[in-house]
């Protein structure tokens, strides 16, 4: 028994340190230069492979939840409020439990479901700082209805991996997943990549595209897939709860004032909510992990 669960704790670790990189940073501004890094890897372990077409495919599909997410991210934000963009990414889990009943045929379980009701109710009373009558200015303009598309393709984002996983090492595929989310990337961007002054560039910024690469990008990306493939979707969506609480916990260490009087029931909500998903009973079998990286 221990043995058999062994593997399934160190993905929730793997997922864990995943949520605390994303609370960090958002994980695709330096998505070429993660890419670079696992090339170098798998050159140095002389497994660098040349995928066929059809892996490529399969890579991009993968790569496209993310990429999406992001996309409409940036465009919607240019309108949409930080604290709606929050309210709107907690419905993440439970549209990821709800595709993955549709597409994988994966019952939700009263505990699961239960939890991740709570779950986001307790994240909102986090962001709310415990006062949830603020929902009620949340409206479904164009730009929260475009970052709503935005949540549910990154709900879809596991259940993609786990759907498209073939058993490859977790170090070649993170590595062609980074590099046709490169290619996108770079097909969309390239007007103001090429009208960027570079020179212009600081060194602390340069840093800071260092640490998103190798840390927020490449490890991030590495992390989730392999987290994705042991656990149920709903699982990995519903680490997504912990972010309010590594954020606040982050503006303490830096030494803002936290009002904990306000956020307290969210925070002990959340960490209910997420003890329930973790040792939840699954419904039908986990996939088995083969990729050793």
């Amino acid at each position: 028994m221990f043995h058999h669960r062994f593997p399934v704790a160190l993905a929730h670790g793997k997922v864990l340190l995943f949520t605390l990189l994303i609370s960090l940073s958002f994980p695709i501004g330096s998505a070429l230069t993660a890419a670079l890094c696992f090339v170098v890897l798998l050159t140095g372990q002389r497994k660098l492979v040349l995928p066929s077409w059809r892996d490529l495919g399969r890579y991009t599909l993968i790569c496209l939840p993310a990429l999406c997410y992001f996309v409409a991210m940036f465009v919607a934000l240019q309108e949409t409020s930080a604290l709606d963009a929050s309210a709107l990414y907690t419905t993440v889990p439970l549209i990821s439990a709800l595709a993955g009943m549709v597409i994988m045929r994966k019952p939700i379980g009263l505990w699961t479901g239960l939890a991740l009701m709570g779950g986001m109710v307790a994240a909102a009373l986090i962001i709310f700082r415990g006062d949830l009558g603020q929902l009620a200015s949340l409206k479904l303009t164009a730009s929260n209805r475009l970052y709503l598309l935005g949540c549910v393709a990154m709900a879809l984002n596991p259940i993609v991996v786990k759907c498209c996983y073939r058993g490859e090492s977790f170090v070649h595929l993170t590595c062609w997943t980074l590099i046709c989310a490169s290619v996108l990337l770079t097909l969309v961007t390239a007007p103001r990549l090429l009208a960027a002054d570079w020179q212009a560039v600081t060194l602390p910024l340069w840093l800071g595209m260092g640490y998103l690469a190798l840390f927020a990008t490449a490890l991030s990306f590495f992390l989730f897939q392999q987290g994705s493939v042991a656990l149920r979707p709903e699982q990995v969506s519903a680490y997504t709860f912990l972010i309010p609480v590594l954020v606040l916990l982050c503006d303490r260490w830096l030494g803002s004032a936290i009002p904990w009087q306000q956020v307290g029931g969210g925070i002990a909500g959340v960490l209910i909510a997420m003890g329930v998903m973790v040792w939840a009973p699954a419904r039908g079998t986990v996939r088995t992990q083969t990729g050793t990286g």
